[in-house]
């Protein structure tokens, strides 16, 4: 059984000391549950939903990131390790993020990825009852860190609950049990996570790097890691979290972040999704091989803030030229655009930004942005975009239309068209953006002759139309079906001459 690594270098005592901390944070937080309950978010978390992500835009190095995080944490005592994205813009810096340290408890949102995954899978059942070992409840009873005991019978619901909110280990270790560690490198692997690894050999150390767990972090907020509304449950569990000493106290009040912390002796890590109001962004601060805690209390929240600032003092206005087209996206659209899917789900932008009957629009391949400033807000989801309803537009000047039908009683009905949307398109439809995206079914899925020729199974929508292609390849980590559908070109078709 692997057991937590110690820094013997630093002091026992402050150890034991920050433990009891923690531990009373939880008790006084009321974080320690009935079986089987999960916890509602705090008030200041749950003031509104977060967005759930389904892009994000290329790394690109911000020179004034960097120097915020060099000159917050380069001079610093001990190892650093610090890796930021904002995920709509795609401005980035890193400070040793390819260092490798020892994980400590960041390891444990590797293990509720997996046990998601294999939820999602169907292989697992997260209010199905287990039963807590002896050796699972080792380590925090030699601790007294007690949260569940041997013998204890527990949903894996709660159990990861417990693993996230307050840091459980004899939680951690009855899933790792359970899901098999050997999955849960597997699925880290399939993901990207090149540098990390789950020890479970009792000999050396889980490792993982401030990079690895960016792109953890990404995958989760935007999701791809798993389903978004299984990403979903993940960032609320991560809303939860009541261990909140480090990267929280840097933040303003009602600011709202998913993380997960990690603390040994000598080592304090935190890795957070922060919600402002420009958008989303990642934060990655690893710190080992420290001569006292309060380095990392100090420089932590310090960091966390000034960069809070930096992306949310300004309004990021970034443009990307597309030598392809030669048109530049920029503002709200190429947020927009990058946020809910980029290439694949809009293509290339066919024409430039211009103001058509007083409204600002853009072309793209398969879409047409409009700009709605009375729709705006906060919130980083860009909520000023709207894409026009070019699937009504294309099926019009077809002559298409179609007959309201019963509800199947699977996937989705609107009795506003009478149609259903079911199978991969459901699939695609849920996990890309649903109705703000694509908008309601105005068909029912049926063979259709595609311009390239071919016949497709094609479902037309109110802002896209979806074509069913088995030539393409599946995802890479799960065979994902829903890659299997391709977007029409709508935009291109309305736009050539006839």
């Amino acid at each position: 059984m692997k057991r937590a690594a110690k820094i013997a270098s630093f002091p026992k005592t402050v150890a034991r000391n920050l433990r009891l901390f923690l531990i009373v944070c939880a008790l006084l937080s009321g974080a320690v549950l009935p079986h089987g309950t999960i916890g509602a978010p705090s008030e200041a978390q749950a003031a509104s939903p977060v967005p759930m992500l389904y892009s994000s835009a290329p790394n690109a190095p911000d020179s004034q990131l960097q120097s915020i995080i060099e000159d917050t944490v380069g001079n610093l005592g001990g190892n650093w390790g610090v890796a930021v994205k904002k995920l709509d813009t795609g401005q980035f810096a890193a400070f040793n993020g390819d260092t490798q340290q020892v994980s400590a408890s960041l390891y444990k949102l590797w293990v509720l990825d997996e046990l998601f995954r294999q939820a999602q899978a169907g292989d697992l059942d997260l209010d199905g009852y287990n039963t807590v070992t002896a050796d699972d409840a080792y380590y925090d009873e030699v601790n007294g860190d007690v949260h569940l005991n041997a013998g204890d019978s527990v949903t894996l619901r709660r159990a990861a609950y417990l693993m996230v909110t307050v840091s459980d280990n004899t939680s951690a270790h009855m899933l790792v049990r359970i899901l098999g560690p050997d999955n849960i490198n597997s699925f880290m692997q399939r993901n990207g996570l090149q540098s990390s690894l789950l020890d479970w050999s009792g000999v050396g150390d889980n490792l993982t790097t401030p990079l690895d767990m960016l792109r953890e972090l990404e995958l989760i907020a935007t999701s791809r890691m798993v389903d978004a509304g299984t990403s979903k449950q993940i960032v609320d569990l991560m809303l939860d979290q009541q261990i909140n000493d480090l990267l929280p106290p840097g933040l303003p009040d009602g600011a709202r972040i998913a993380h997960k912390t990690g603390a040994l002796d000598g080592l304090l890590h935190d890795a957070a999704i922060v919600y402002g109001p420009h958008g989303p962004f990642i934060i990655v601060v690893m710190a080992s091989n420290l001569t006292s805690y309060q380095t990392a209390w100090d420089n932590m929240p310090l960091l966390v803030g000034r960069v809070y600032n930096y992306f949310n003092s300004q309004s990021a206005s970034p443009t990307l030229y597309f030598p392809e087209t030669r048109q530049t996206v920029g503002h709200d659209f190429l947020k927009f655009w990058q946020v809910y899917g980029g290439l694949q789900a809009f293509g290339y932008p066919i024409g430039p930004e211009q103001t058509v009957g007083g409204l600002r629009v853009q072309q793209f391949e398969r879409a047409r942005f409009e700009w709605h400033p009375e729709l705006g807000g906060e919130g980083g989801e860009v909520p000023d975009v709207v894409p026009s309803l070019l699937g009504q537009e294309r099926a019009a000047q077809l002559g298409l239309s179609w007959p309201p039908a019963p509800d199947p009683g699977t996937g989705k009905f609107y009795k506003e068209t009478g149609q259903a949307i079911t199978g991969k398109f459901y699939d695609y439809w849920l996990n890309n953006g649903g109705e703000r995206i694509f908008g309601l079914p105005i068909s029912p899925a049926a063979p259709m002759l595609n311009p390239d020729g071919k016949t497709y199974l094609t479902q037309w929508f109110q802002r896209a139309r979806m074509e069913l292609h088995p030539e393409l390849p599946a995802g890479p980590e799960l065979g994902k079906a829903q890659e299997l559908v391709a977007l029409g070109a709508l935009g291109t078709e309305l736009n050539a001459p006839h």
